[in-house]
């Protein structure tokens, strides 16, 4: 497992690992990292931030986008986004960088 600091600048890109492959089963994302064949389920809010990291994101876009699909304030989806970015990250589903 790789450490991401959850003090991560806002303005840090993510995107997906090329390590990781993603799944629709019944609306909700399934990711497989297939450097150590383990499988994790995304709900309704991960399933949609996986989709935005089809392309580079900062944690400000991620967050940005956050409140017009769910009933979520700007802080806490801004504290979310970092930390969710971050356990994708931990696990190496996604990386730092834009490529």
């Amino acid at each position: 497992m790789r450490h991401v600091p959850h003090a991560l600048p806002t303005t840090a890109v993510f995107r997906r690992s090329d390590d990781a492959i993603g799944a629709d089963v019944e609306g909700l994302t399934v990711l497989l990292d297939i450097e150590s064949n383990s499988y994790f389920g995304l709900n309704e809010v991960g399933t949609h931030i996986w989709a935005l990291l089809a392309e580079p994101r900062t944690v400000d876009e991620v967050a940005a986008d956050l409140p017009r699909h769910f009933a979520v304030e700007a802080r806490e989806a801004q504290e979310a986004a970092r930390a969710f970015l971050a356990d994708l990250t931990d696990r190496g589903l996604a990386v730092l960088g834009a490529g």
